[in-house]
């Protein structure tokens, strides 16, 4: 008789058979006790088959494709606390269409935190996958493909290390996988592969080892065996579990704070087994003693190193809860629960802090349909931690806690029932070699890395009766933005010339007169001049880990000038100071400060100039051009609007503009050449250049004569400041004719007339030198230009794309 018909044989006759070759039996024990504490439906979890729960740390995830007949969409749910039953509203992933059955969705938690959700969209034969950081933040619209077509697959599972994903899934009658490293982005997964060559049955179960060093997948065949296949590093390498006359089923896996595998799985003939590996990579198997199950036999792992095994059965007394927990000598206690429904598809999971707290999920029938039920338990924890951290030297009222000094310093309460012997505290890496000191209850370690922002407080225990310490860490995190850091505020900090920046806005119309050209000066210049008593100061937010709060213009003797608000950035123009406190700003340089606050009130200070150089009444501030000793010629190039003023010699002087004069311990870095500032050549810092077209005539100079003439003023022309960065001789000045020009031939003239192919002849070219503030010469250098018929114009040419 084949091993299938023998137990539905066993099962319709209902014949109790406890005996198992090859497995020891564990008797059932009342220590430790473990408490009931309650029971509750998780919201929206309605039409769920194979709700899947995980546990790390405190929190609780769970996966499920819930939704209305074939309509489902993948859900995560979380529980944030121990000992509460109130999970979150669900996230919403994505469709997992098809029979429920089928379209499933699974989850798990990285050891480094991080969360991943499979699921299996039957109706586009696609499993998706989505992740998150720590499972409060999710994109649904963020996410992979991990397969697409090519079959029917069922019951797909995830791991994950650190490093590495893993997706297996039963296909065809084999379990079948793909595996990536690409943590995040979901691509790079490789060709899909088998697990095994063995006929499949039912779920695949996959697990990752604590520290991600290992991972495991278990399973069933067809012919009633339980096989573990272990990842070595290019696929699977199979170890069989157990093999006896038994009908064996629905296995799940877990590892142990020692990387070493568990398995727990069932009989159909009404009995649990579990099995731990030993040293020689061997499964010896257990039995837990008057203990049958209905489904999947559900295996977890404490920190501690002892299991935890939840399941549904039915022992002629109405469908009940089961929920085992195995104690430090060895021995197993267990609690009953009758959910009052009808129940299937228990999956469990166990978190541990103080009390060492059991999660169960099922699938419950009831009169409103199918729904995911939730049951919690818990025990007394047999570990020794720390209860609670405080940041003692946290900034008052700071959420996250804000520590200002070079140390971070608080005390530790250990966990209910423990008398630590020695303290291990670390900052950032959970380093088990660590040096440990003796127990005080309180700690100060210095911040090694006082620029990075988030930090965390690693706290590990050992007991007086203990010779190891105890393997779970606890942790609080705080924000370290301290005084003493090379950069207390990170923040970048300019003064510019406003005009040059276009914060001013320009008043020079492309079309309408332009206004007082000499009032209104440049819409361009040196960022270290300003003819106006405005200067434009910009802060930016760089990474300050608490953010920007307040600034502050001070005069060289640190009296306040001005202060003002930030949030995250500051943009806006400021009276210039003035040389000294009380005084009127004086054409010049005027040296001051900008101090920068943070939220975690670090401050720091830079000097910044800036040189107040306005026009004058009596035009003493404008650069003079020396028209006799300056001569430009143009290029000889007729067939193209981009055209080159060529400098042979220029001679501009003026009050206070220097070109090359730097000032660097001031924030003011002039990069124009040649430095010569004592050559009165090189005092301006570029060209105002205007342009008229004339028309195509033979006296096309004569018919307009240069302006102002006609009734038209320097006004109607639109000038282009032109930075003229090395004025050696023959230094070119480009600019386009088309750029605003002034039409003279036109009934009413305009300026610009854009890509226009039939605007050949002469045109005049405006010229006047221009300092750093902007300040126009009043001499005006005047020259001709001819642009020939078949000329070019400047074009762009776009690829077309087509789809």
């Amino acid at each position: 008789m084949n091993r299938m018909l023998f137990a539905l044989t066993i099962l319709v006759l209902t014949v109790s058979a406890w005996g198992a070759p090859g497995a020891q039996r564990v008797a059932w024990a009342q220590a430790p006790a473990i408490d009931f504490i309650g029971q509750t439906t998780v919201p929206e979890s309605g039409n769920v088959k194979s709700p899947q729960i995980r546990g790390r740390g405190d929190a609780v995830h769970l996966a499920g494709s819930a939704g209305s007949g074939d309509n489902n969409f993948t859900r995560y749910w979380r529980k944030p606390a121990d000992g509460t039953l109130a999970f979150t509203a669900p996230v919403t992933l994505g469709p997992a269409q098809g029979q429920p059955n089928y379209a499933s969705s699974d989850v798990t938690i990285a050891p480094n935190g991080r969360v991943y959700v499979v699921g299996n969209n039957t109706g586009d034969q696609t499993i998706y996958l989505w992740s998150s950081s720590n499972g409060t933040e999710w994109n649904p619209s963020d996410r992979k493909v991990v397969l697409r077509g090519g079959g029917f697959r069922v019951y797909p599972h995830v791991a994950a290390s650190n490093s590495r994903l893993w997706v297996v899934w039963n296909q065809d009658g084999r379990y079948r996988y793909r595996t990536t490293t690409d943590m995040t982005g979901g691509g790079g997964w490789s060709a899909t592969n088998l697990v095994s060559g063995r006929e499949s049955f039912g779920h695949p179960a996959v697990a990752v080892s604590p520290d991600g060093s290992r991972m495991a997948v278990a399973y069933a065949v067809s012919d009633g065996d339980i096989y573990v296949g272990v990842w070595n590093g290019s696929g699977f390498t199979e170890r069989r579990v157990l093999d006896n006359q038994f009908y064996l089923a629905d296995p799940t896996i877990a590892f142990g704070p020692d990387n070493r595998i568990w398995v727990a799985w069932r009989a159909v003939e009404d009995r649990i087994y579990f099995a731990r590996e030993n040293d020689s990579g061997d499964f010896p198997v257990s039995q837990l003693d008057r203990a049958g199950a209905y489904g999947t036999v559900s295996i977890n792992v404490d920190p501690q190193g002892h299991a935890h095994v939840f399941w549904v059965g039915n022992r002629g007394d109405g469908w009940k809860i089961y929920y085992a927990r195995q104690g430090s000598d060895g021995s197993w206690g267990f609690r009953v629960v009758d959910p009052g429904a009808f129940v299937v598809a228990g999956m469990g999971a166990v978190t541990v802090t103080d009390f060492a707290y059991g999660h169960g999920v099922t699938e419950h029938f009831s009169g409103s349909g199918l729904a995911t039920r939730y049951y919690l338990f818990r025990s007394l924890g047999d570990n020794c931690l720390a209860q609670s951290i405080t940041i003692g030297n946290a900034l008052p009222g700071t959420n996250p806690p804000v520590v200002r000094d070079p140390t971070v310093s608080g005390t530790i309460t250990p966990s209910t029932g423990c008398t630590p012997a020695e303290q291990r505290v670390t900052l950032n890496a959970q380093d088990p070699n660590a040096p440990a000191a003796p127990w005080s209850g309180a700690y100060n370690v210095p911040i090694t890395n006082l620029e990075q922002c988030t930090q965390t407080v690693n706290v590990q225990l050992r007991a007086n009766n203990r010779s190891q310490f105890d393997p779970q860490w606890r942790s609080v995190t705080f924000i370290a933005d301290p005084q003493a850091a090379g950069t207390p505020v990170d923040a970048a900090v300019d003064v510019m010339n406003p005009k040059m920046f276009g914060v001013i806005a320009s008043t020079f119309s492309p079309v309408a007169p332009a206004g007082d050209l000499f009032s209104e000066g440049a819409s361009a210049g040196d960022p270290g001049y300003t003819r106006i008593n405005q200067m434009h100061l910009r802060i930016a937010d760089i990474g300050d880990c608490t953010g920007l709060k307040e600034y502050k213009v001070l005069f060289e003797n640190d009296t306040m000038h001005q202060s003002g608000v930030i949030t995250g950035t500051f943009a806006g123009n400021l009276s210039v100071p003035p040389q000294a406190p009380s005084t009127t700003l004086n054409p010049g340089e005027t040296l001051f400060k900008v101090q920068v606050f943070d939220r975690a009130g670090n401050s720091f200070t830079l000097p910044r100039r800036m040189v107040y150089d306005p026009p004058g009444a009596g035009g003493e501030g404008r650069p003079v051009m020396n028209l006799s000793g300056t001569n430009l010629t143009t290029d000889t190039n007729t067939l193209s609007i981009m055209r080159d003023l060529i400098i042979n010699t220029i001679v501009v002087t003026d009050n206070l503009y220097r070109r090359g004069e730097s000032s660097p311990t001031r924030g003011y870095v002039n990069v124009q050449t040649p430095p010569n500032t004592s050559d009165p050549t090189k005092q301006f810092w570029g060209l105002w250049i205007a342009v008229e077209y004339l028309g195509k005539g033979a006296n096309a100079e004569t018919a307009y004569p240069p302006l102002p003439s006609g009734g038209l003023t320097f006004d109607n022309l639109r000038w282009q400041p032109i930075e003229v960065r090395n004025a050696a001789a023959g230094a070119r000045v480009r600019f386009n004719l088309f750029d605003g020009v002034l039409d003279r031939t036109a009934s009413s003239p305009t300026n610009g007339f854009g890509p226009d192919l039939t605007k050949d002849g002469t045109y005049r070219v405006y010229v006047k030198a221009l300092d750093g503030a902007g300040n126009a010469s009043a001499e005006t250098y005047v020259t001709t230009m001819h642009l020939d018929p078949g000329y070019e114009v400047v074009t762009i040419r776009l690829p077309i794309i087509a789809r």
